[in-house]
């Protein structure tokens, strides 16, 4: 039987496509939750998204965020991370699982409809982040964020927390765990190396905030007698399977270092502006090796979860420093390099692959277009998102969610915004 004669759940036909790093009209076949070809052949589905005059890519991986901090956007501005930190955690404190839960499904809904088909998430109640991502049908990798202060007792209970996590998301289909602590002036170096072995042990990711400030580097350097990347080499933390968050302030040497062990960084321009962290070297990183993936934090420090406008400002930057990566490596740090970080077989419009796509229609604000990777980096804001499909599932329908009622969200959100101003 030849292809063109089969029958896939799913076909994206007409479509140019971000494929291999060019850009080529194909058509796409579903079945399942896998991509099962892509070519030029007339091809048939028993659903069809017709993509002609748009563009097709690989979804986008968010590889550093706190969804629920939705309900923190805008609440603590114009401070240095030391002092924004102690206003956000003040308000942290009051939060419980349902306060989570809204604002997660608030962030789920605003990451589909700008095209971000899976994210990477730390923070406290994730049981009901959990529940958000499979209500609203997004892909996520999530973990409990540890901190134990120097405090035995405290780290044990940090650790069932996240260890009993792991184990609710065992028949979760879109939902990954992984180990999470905060980072290294707020976990021990003996609590970093057991979440190391239990990490080892059971085949999990390890996520961390790393260098993300000069104050944090100078501290790690006064209390331990070297730097947070040197630590964390140290105790063997850093691996294939670890995800370093911002690696604003590294050296050439740290650099290297990261690429031998494999380790991959997620940038956040945004934020590291936002909290006024510095602009990381990620031309730098790229080019010895780096596995850079891009990432938006929270919404209390960007204050939007969105991708477009995280590759748009991390290419403005390096070309600030005069360092200048062609347009398709942001595409990649945006799709496949979160994706490969998170040891998720998808990130790439390619047969076998996990079928997370999205399709872009191109705006008036991009036109004319001469090149496509030039004008989704520099020209994009997100409104061009289409369609959106998880795990060959449909969850965004020219523009509009599929499996959840974005305006009832909002109004939950209100209500819960004013409950926490009653009690601050």
């Amino acid at each position: 039987m030849k292809r063109a004669e089969n029958m896939f759940d799913l076909v994206i036909e007409n479509g140019i496509c971000f494929i291999s790093g060019n850009f080529v009209e194909s058509n796409i076949g579903i079945i399942n939750n896998k991509i099962a070809y892509v070519g030029k052949e007339s091809i048939k589905g028993r659903e069809k998204i017709n993509a002609r005059g748009c563009l097709v890519l690989p979804g986008f991986f968010n590889a550093h965020t706190h969804s629920a901090m939705t309900i923190l956007r805008g609440y603590a501005e114009g401070l240095p991370l030391d002092k924004w930190l102690d206003k956000v955690w003040k308000i942290e404190a009051m939060l419980d699982e349902r306060s989570i839960y809204i604002a997660s499904m608030l962030a789920c809904i605003e990451m589909l409809k700008n095209g971000i088909t899976c994210f990477s998430d730390m923070y406290i109640h994730m049981d009901s982040v959990a529940r958000a991502v499979e209500e609203t049908g997004i892909r996520a990798v999530l973990g409990y964020g540890m901190a134990d202060r120097g405090s035995e007792e405290r780290m044990e209970k940090e650790l069932k927390i996240a260890l009993d996590f792991i184990k609710n998301c065992e028949n979760k289909e879109r939902v990954k765990p992984m180990l999470t602590p905060h980072a290294i002036y707020t976990c021990s170096p003996e609590f970093l190396s057991r979440i190391n072995d239990l990490a080892n042990e059971m085949g999990l990711i390890k996520h961390i905030h790393a260098s993300e400030t000069l104050w944090e580097v100078k501290e790690s350097k006064k209390k331990f007698g070297k730097t947070p990347i040197k630590l964390l080499d140290d105790i063997k933390f850093l691996d294939q399977r670890t995800v370093l968050a911002h690696c604003v302030w590294l050296s050439g040497d740290e650099i290297n270092l990261i690429a031998n062990r494999r380790t991959s960084v997620a940038h956040c321009p945004s934020s590291n502006l936002k909290l006024s962290s510095g602009i990381a070297k990620i031309a730098e990183m790229t080019e010895n090796g780096v596995n850079v993936a891009i990432g938006t934090d929270g919404a209390a420090s960007n204050n939007m979860l969105n991708i477009f406008s995280e590759i748009r400002l991390s290419a403005l930057l390096q070309q600030l420093r005069k360092k200048f990566l062609s347009p398709v490596k942001y595409l990649e740090m945006a799709t496949k390099n979160g994706y490969r970080a998170y040891g998720i077989d998808g990130g790439e419009i390619e047969k076998g692959k996990i079928a997370d796509i999205i399709v872009v229609e191109p705006k008036i604000h991009q036109m004319p277009i001469y090149n496509y990777a030039n004008s989704l980096v520099f020209s994009s804001n997100g409104c061009e998102v289409r369609d959106v499909i998880v795990n060959g599932k449909i969850v965004v329908e020219d523009r509009t969610p599929i499996n959840v009622d974005d305006e009832k969200v909002v109004d939950q959100i209100s209500k819960l915004k004013e409950k926490i101003l009653g009690k601050a």
